[in-house]
């Protein structure tokens, strides 16, 4: 389950490489379950950490009382936290094999993102660098793996890609409608579309620029992120230094 030699080399080259079928079909039926029912409410779990879709919280839809709030959720986080089922995954073989082929034996945890785009308003997120999030830790070398738990497609909002860009070090974001890069610095033209087959991935640089469109279809799209970092990686940040855990090798 190792990446190749030339595969790492692709990852290197371009800042994101997929794998395919990662997930049985019972993990997916696991994992889809479980984000459904916290989304819901079905289970005890922070609501800190449940955001709806701004179209929802601004008032311009109504939530229907007969659907599952999951159906009006957009981001869940701090699952791997807070929550066994995601504790487990984040430590999933077919996952962390890929991430020390591409970080090396010793990998820590560092957090984990679910964005789910629901059917017909699913909002958009513009072009970005993670680690332009991530300003507290050094040097900014993460591997996000990008878990499709629905068909990601280019219809409901698949991820989107510009090679090489990682290369590039951190580039300047604003706030405009979103923390984000301005459009002059993204090669619409030149970007990569991934899309994924649910239970496949993909992996990529915490610098490489990456965006997705609104979700526009009939169908979900959610996508389960857990972001990584080598061993050597080094908080920065102010305060205590928090505990990440080794999913992988030892300090």
């Amino acid at each position: 389950m190792s990446y190749t030699q030339s595969e790492v080399e692709q990852y290197r080259r371009d800042g994101f490489i997929a794998a395919h079928n990662v997930l049985s079909p019972l993990e997916l039926t696991a994992l889809k379950a479980r984000t459904e029912d916290i989304g819901s409410g079905l289970i005890g779990f922070p609501e800190d950490y449940i955001q709806l879709e701004p179209r929802v919280t601004n008032g311009e839809i109504e939530m229907d009382p007969d659907e599952p709030r999951f159906t009006y959720v957009r981001k869940l986080w701090n699952l791997t936290k807070f929550d066994k089922v995601f504790q487990q995954y984040a430590r999933h073989p077919g996952i962390i094999s890929r991430v020390v082929s591409l970080l090396g034996p010793n990998v820590k945890l560092y957090l984990d993102q679910t964005l789910c785009k629901p059917a017909h308003y699913g909002s958009a997120k513009p072009p970005h660098q993670d680690s332009a999030y991530w300003t507290n830790i050094d040097p900014p070398d993460l591997v996000i793996c990008w878990m499709a738990l629905d068909d990601a497609t280019e219809e409901n909002g698949c991820m989107r890609f510009m090679p090489g860009s990682h290369k590039n070090g951190v580039v300047e974001h604003k706030h405009l409608e979103d923390f984000r890069v301005e459009d002059a610095d993204f090669d619409y033209d030149n970007e990569v579309a991934v899309p994924l087959k649910a239970g496949s991935c993909t992996f990529h640089h915490s610098l490489v620029l990456h965006r997705t469109d609104p979700n526009t279809s009939a169908m979900s799209r959610r996508g389960l992120t857990v972001a990584y970092m080598s061993g050597d990686s080094k908080y920065v940040g102010p305060g205590e230094e928090p505990v990440f855990e080794y999913v992988a090798g030892t300090s």
